[in-house]
């Protein structure tokens, strides 16, 4: 496997700590990310500006949990020219929290139509599908900027067309929805690895999923993300072991073939 090249890589995400109030079943997040402080976000914003990328994801575990301002970090990385985006569960991302935030865009995740199928996916919260609908039509009066997170797995995989519905009705009453990411689930992390029997799905049938989806000509954009881990347009940073780690210096050293190689 050739070296990444940074050289295009727009977009940084932000782990702020690795705890999250939820147990997706497809969780992604190592047990091993440790949490930052503000000083270590302002070194990594440092390092994102020295590569000349453009857009901040904050993100964890769940950001809205992290153990300082995030509101600060937010208004900091603005104030040196970066979009700012909070990628969240949605549990804590009340209206008070959307205004003291001030972030330019929102993601939050949708695995299903269905309330029970998503609640199972989502696991932690009961009703975490009801929180996330309040969550929407908060940002939707807002007219704030939004994108939707869907992991594809053995258990939604055909309900994408129903999803898509979904989104294009949302967007019909004035959603501004940015994007729909179509992550295929990874056999990673915490939770993604005990669960792989269960929600694994080939890379052929999440093509032949997705490539449906990619076919509709939806009035936002599609993202097929097969593996975020190798995005020439994504990097990641976070603490571990008491340094700090960026995806594409340690996850181009790794070797994928349970993921990569059965196309």
């Amino acid at each position: 496997m050739q070296e990444s090249n940074n050289q295009y890589r727009r977009v940084g995400v932000i782990m702020l700590h690795g705890a999250c109030s939820m147990s997706c079943l497809f969780c992604i997040t190592e047990n091993a990310v440790r949490e930052m402080n503000k000083e270590d976000v302002k070194e990594v914003l440092s390092i994102m500006k020295d590569r000349e990328m453009e857009s901040v994801v904050f993100g964890g575990g769940e950001p809205l949990q992290w153990g300082y301002d995030l509101s600060e970090v937010i208004h900091y990385a603005k104030s040196i020219g970066f979009y700012t985006q909070v990628g969240t569960n949605g549990v804590g991302l009340t209206q008070t929290v959307i205004d003291q935030l001030d972030a330019d865009r929102y993601v939050l995740p949708v695995d299903s139509i269905h309330p029970m199928i998503h609640n199972y996916l989502r696991s932690g919260f009961r009703n975490h599908y009801d929180i996330i609908q309040k969550r929407l039509r908060n940002l939707v009066e807002k007219s704030i900027s939004f994108t939707i997170s869907t992991v594809v797995c053995r258990v939604n995989a055909e309900e994408l067309n129903g999803m898509a519905s979904y989104l294009f009705h949302l967007w019909e009453q004035g959603a501004k929805i940015h994007a729909w990411h179509l992550y295929r689930f990874l056999p990673f992390g915490r939770n993604g690895r005990k669960n792989i029997d269960m929600l694994n799905i080939s890379y052929k049938d999440y093509i032949e999923k997705t490539e449906h989806i990619k076919q509709r000509d939806l009035p936002f954009f599609v993202y097929r993300r097969p593996n975020m881990q190798l995005s020439k347009e994504v990097d990641f940073f976070w603490l571990e072991d008491g340094g700090l780690k960026i995806g594409s210096e340690v996850w181009v050293k790794q070797c994928f073939d349970e993921v990569i190689n059965d196309r």
